[in-house]
């Protein structure tokens, strides 16, 4: 199918899903305890809104009620799950089929006042025609003490999603993945994994002046090449939100972040060192949202073999609306600025590859209902093979496909 064509059931289906009428109700697992609709927490799931944020900061509680709370034993079963079928074409690895793209198993409630968990299982499916692989994985487990004292202090433990990633690469509205979280040295840790370890955090807010204050600290395990090391990673983050959202869908938030770790180079023993650091901004005009991340870190020679360390940049630039509450259109632009090591820095040629995108992705989706999305998604990029000789590859997919919770 051409491009044209592409465009042209886009558009159709865009349409017909605009004027139909459709009933709208809650989806698992926070609607069924509570009875709202799902756009309580998210403006499109996914993505949370304002107030599912602060629900996700006060450890799955609402708010406010917290001595009013039902545990997980005394409401409807807490579980639930996501999945995702459609048509996809990707030039670049020559697929043009429809597809299962993954299936998500959830768990979350609350076990006690002010003692909330999170669980994501994803379960081994094996690639096959029109079905997309995927290795089991116990993808989050997290418990929340959250108010200890006062709301300035909560504390997370478990597998988690870490606060760093400040535009949450897991309840990104696109298939396409943001290539800055994905950057990594060979074997190293890519922000947008989940880590584990121990994060804390906080907020204090004047409501009169429409002003927050808001932070975050952890101690991780770090790079999957540290798993027999003691954690050795520690981040940072602090935020200001200025309105009266929480910089969702409301109100403007912007954070500085800071991380520094260590992995254990592919070639040889002991540690290195590597560092991320950057800025991001979350700015919200009436139905559209700009989401910003930037970016620098420097990696230690050791870890990609060469004879000087590897620096880098990067970030992306999200822009969203949402013109009605049953459809929302969006529009990235993905830049990685990786290191420019020539052949004589390396002292190994063409060391374990890993690709670094650069380019922009636009799509939408529509809510049929609450938990059932139609999403159409297009991405051209470019791939930049890191630290080796190969020349560039050009990347187009386009994707079709219901993403749906039950």
């Amino acid at each position: 199918m051409n491009r044209r064509r592409l465009v042209v059931v886009l558009l159709a289906l865009a349409t017909l899903v605009v004027v139909l009428p459709t009933p709208s109700f809650a989806v698992p697992i926070f609607a069924r305890k509570y009875g709202f609709e799902c756009t309580m927490c998210h403006s499109a799931f996914p993505r949370l809104n304002d107030f599912g944020a602060r629900f996700r900061q006060n450890g799955y509680q609402l708010p406010g009620r917290e001595n009013e709370e039902r545990t997980v034993l005394q409401g409807p079963a807490p579980f639930a799950g996501r999945i995702s079928a459609g048509w996809n074409v990707r030039n670049y690895t020559d697929v043009n089929q429809f597809q299962l793209n993954g299936l998500d198993l959830l768990s979350a409630g609350v076990l006690a006042k002010n003692i909330g968990y999170f669980a994501i299982y994803v379960p081994e499916i094996k690639e096959s025609s029109g079905v997309v692989g995927q290795e089991g994985t116990l993808e989050m487990a997290n418990v929340v003490f959250s108010n200890i004292g006062t709301s300035w202090f909560n504390v997370r433990a478990g597998r988690m999603e870490p606060a760093y990633v400040a535009i949450s690469a897991k309840r990104r509205l696109s298939f396409t993945p943001y290539a800055i979280y994905d950057y990594a040295f060979p074997g190293g840790l890519a922000l947008s994994d989940t880590q584990t370890g121990v994060e804390v955090y906080g907020q204090a807010r004047w409501p009169r002046s429409g002003f927050a204050l808001g932070y975050a600290a952890g101690y991780m395990n770090g790079t999957g090449t540290n798993q027999n090391d003691s954690p050795a990673d520690f981040y940072g983050r602090a935020y200001v939100v200025i309105g009266a959202g929480e910089g969702q869908t409301a109100g403007q938030r912007i954070g500085l972040v800071a991380y520094q770790g260590k992995a254990t180079p592919t070639q040889q023993g002991g540690r290195a060192c590597f560092m991320r650091y950057g800025l991001d901004a979350s700015l919200n005009v009436k139905q559209w949202n700009l989401a910003l991340q930037y970016l620098r870190g420097t990696d230690s020679m050791e870890l990609w073999n060469a004879t000087r360390d590897g620096t880098f940049w990067g970030g992306f630039a999200e822009l969203s609306w949402q013109p009605l509450t049953r459809l929302v259109a969006f529009a990235r632009y993905d830049l990685v600025n990786i290191p420019d090591f020539t052949d004589s820095d390396l002292q190994l040629p063409d060391p374990n590859v890993v690709t670094y995108p650069t380019g922009f992705t636009i799509g939408a989706r529509y809510y049929l209902v609450d938990q059932l999305a139609l999403h159409g998604e297009y991405t051209n990029r470019t791939l930049d093979f890191s630290g080796s000789s190969l020349p560039d590859e050009k990347e187009t997919f386009y994707t079709l496909s219901i993403d749906f919770a039950f």
